[in-house]
């Protein structure tokens, strides 16, 4: 399906019709939405009292305009949920500038007025502030000014207007695709303004003054233009476009050239793709050519039997989404429009409804599942592909259990003879399957117009369309081939051993995404692990214990990053400059894997072959 494109040369335009009286951060959702942020579900990471200056530098006596807490409570704020997106830090409550506003600036009138800043974020490296005039701190969006060179100038003409314009400022950067032309290369050639002010239009906000940009905004199909007029801008022109094509338009209609060696940058972040499969088509005798799961049987639509009573934990009976009972039925779920969550546990002395608010789009599907121990565990997902875990006797967890940008469709889980087992199935036709015991994942591709799932002990699969209802037979070995391995990392302590990046807590998760079925998770997963152990002076202390298992999942030959694998194996055996005899130690953990993986020097992959060549070399050399 084709992309919408945008014309951001008409932003002005909406930008008009958006201070007439739209809603107020109805701007900053589309400007989001437009440029790939998606929200992530889950409750934010970042609080208002999570930023700086909670004592010192603060006037009590002022209020807080209602533009600034509306932000912090809204699901709209990105920055709550991906403060790396911006690189600022926030300051509540808003403190006081030693900086106060000159009264030549044009920006207060008359005698005696509050010529004071209310400073509410500063940029990362603190060169300077944002903040509102506390003359106008009672207003409830005031304008927004910035510390440029000791004074105090006019950002934004509301703080909604700036934390929009904040956002938009960062995402394309982000989420986009990027070409800078230096200073230089435009002050060498006028004509690049020239055809910038002449074929594309302003985006109708104030000059953007970080770092003393003064950047001017202007729209085109897909892309924005930032002219930097000011001292501290670097770049003269930066183009931010949603699409590769959007920018290589913008550059030729400027003439400026796009051609040179990873001249343009492609987005930090790109959504995972959706599946493009089918409708479910599950018959008697079909297996999975891996062995994982095979038809059983095939029958009459049989979803799972929840009691009755479950509907009635929501007040009004036309909000019920979706429904679902534990295995002995005295966990009672509902889930409802508004994305609450009710839940009855009716064993209890004092049965009582819980009602939690964990999604922000409507529930669809729902499991609960009772363990040995009395834990009763709690999953549901909603219209916008979030899944949300957590204990009836615990606080959920703050971050989903997963997300796709596709709706949930059906949620199971059992206790299988492994442990706890989950199963879900998005709109596309993709259902996951993963033992909550390891974080073992398997995806399966089973089709479209999944209506519900079933788990059962035995590690049966049901899986009902609009036509009937297939059991399958999971084969959890092959399902989860690596799931002991995961427990053995679990048994790891990674937080006291070190990467070239910190301590090694992120070491256990990348090993895991290694072994991903999604070809781009696995590579992801390996650069990463490149940059966090790879080092010639031999300074990860972590590298040697991640050997064995980054060789483990070298020798699965259903492995999708083979050929980049081995090279990071490879290159583990390339210690020069070894500290403490950190780098013997290191060495001798691949060698000892080396005869394990000769039988690589005969792979049918070229790229295999070589990176088998690169191994024994490496292995062969000592450290200096």
């Amino acid at each position: 399906m084709r992309r919408e494109i945008i014309d951001y040369g008409q932003f002005a335009e909406r930008l008009r019709v958006h201070q007439q009286g739209q809603a107020r951060w109805e701007l900053l959702d589309a400007v989001q939405r437009e440029w790939g942020y998606e929200d992530p579900g889950g409750e934010p990471g970042h609080s208002r009292w999570g930023g700086e200056n909670q004592k010192h530098g603060i006037d009590w006596e002022l209020p807080v305009p209602e533009a600034l807490n509306e932000w912090w409570d809204s699901p709209l704020n990105s920055f709550a949920f991906k403060p790396r997106l911006y690189w600022v830090h926030t300051q509540w409550p808003p403190k006081i500038s030693e900086l106060e506003v000159a009264s030549e600036s044009g920006l207060l009138a008359g005698e005696g007025v509050d010529r004071r800043v209310c400073v509410f974020m500063s940029e990362y490296h603190y060169s300077h502030e944002w903040g509102y005039l506390a003359a106008e701190a009672g207003l409830p969006n005031p304008r927004v000014v910035v510390s440029v060179g000791g004074a105090w100038v006019e950002q934004s003409r509301s703080l909604s207007e700036f934390l929009m314009q904040l956002a938009f400022e960062r995402m394309p950067a982000h989420y986009g695709w990027t070409l800078r032309v230096r200073r230089a290369v435009v002050d060498a050639d006028p004509r690049i303004v020239d055809r910038l002010r002449s074929s594309y239009r302003e985006l109708g906000l104030l000059p953007w003054q970080e770092m003393g940009t003064d950047a001017l905004s202007y729209g085109a199909p897909d892309a924005v233009i930032r002219h930097g007029r000011g001292p501290g801008a670097d770049f003269r022109i930066v183009i931010n476009a949603r699409t590769r094509d959007a920018l290589i338009a913008v550059a030729e209609a400027l003439g400026v050239d796009w051609s040179g060696d990873k001249a343009i940058r492609p987005p930090s972040e790109v959504p995972a793709p959706l599946e493009d499969l089918g409708p479910v088509s599950l018959e008697e005798g079909d297996a999975d050519p891996r062995g994982r799961w095979a038809v059983v049987s095939r029958g009459p639509a049989s979803p799972p039997s929840v009691p009755g009573a479950a509907a009635t934990l929501v007040a009004e009976p036309g909000g019920v989404r979706a429904v679902a009972a534990d295995q002995d039925a005295t966990t009672l779920v509902a889930g409802d429009a508004d994305g609450h969550v009710h839940v009855l546990e009716t064993d209890d002395e004092h049965p009582e409804t819980i009602t939690l608010s964990l999604h922000r789009a409507p529930v669809t599907a729902l499991a609960c599942l009772k363990l040995g121990s009395g834990k009763r565990l709690v999953l549901s997902g909603d219209e916008h592909g979030v899944i949300r875990y957590w204990s009836t006797r615990r606080k959920p967890l703050r971050a989903p259990f997963a997300r796709r940008r596709t709706p949930v469709r059906a949620l199971a889980t059992a206790q299988l003879e492994t442990g706890p087992a989950l199963a879900a199935a998005w709109a596309d036709g993709l259902v996951r399957v993963w033992d909550l015991g390891s974080d073992a994942v398997a995806a399966l591709r089973l089709g479209t117009g999944i209506t519900h799932l079933g788990l059962g002990a035995d590690s049966s699969l049901r899986v009902t369309d609009a036509d009937g209802t297939a059991v399958l037979r999971l084969d959890p070995a092959k399902l989860w081939p690596h799931r002991d391995l995961q427990l053995r990392l679990d048994g790891v302590d990674w937080g006291s051993l070190w990467t070239s990046r910190g301590p090694g807590r992120m070491i256990p998760d990348l090993i895991g995404k290694v072994a991903s079925d999604d070809k781009k998770t696995a590579m992801d997963a390996v650069h990463d692990l490149y940059r966090l152990l790879v080092s010639k002076e031999a300074s990860s202390t972590a590298a040697v214990p991640a050997i064995p298992f980054l060789v483990e999942l070298m020798r699965d030959p259903d492995n999708l990053s083979r050929s980049t694998l081995l090279l990071l194996i490879a290159d583990l055996a390339d210690v020069r400059e070894a500290r403490g005899g950190r780098g013997d130690a290191q060495l001798a953990a691949v060698r000892e894997a080396l005869p394990a993986l000769r039988y690589l020097h005969d792979d049918p992959e070229s790229s295999i072959r070589w990176a088998a060549n690169e191994l024994e070399q490496n292995c062969a050399a000592s450290p200096a």
